[in-house]
């Protein structure tokens, strides 16, 4: 079983909204496909795109490095 989270500093704690854009930035779902290589893309602990795989660069789909980074592709409009 997980214990709670009190540290100081924690999500939540200051007054942010994390998961529906608090802080200046776009509401992303917490996981979005990535705009470049499709693979999921989420927020590292310093709020940068990173691949569910933990890389920062896409990849083709032969596993090569490609020259793109990690970032969500927009979210569609219903």
């Amino acid at each position: 079983m997980h214990e709670p989270t009190t540290r100081a500093g924690a999500a939540g704690q200051r007054g942010e909204r994390t998961e529906h854009g608090g802080g200046g930035r776009a509401a992303y779902p917490r996981v979005s496909p990535c705009l470049h290589c499709a693979r999921p893309v989420l927020r590292d602990n310093d709020a940068r795109w990173i691949h569910a795989d933990l890389s920062y660069v896409c990849r083709d789909p032969w596993g090569g490095l490609t020259a793109t980074t990690a970032e969500p592709a927009p979210t569609p409009r219903v």
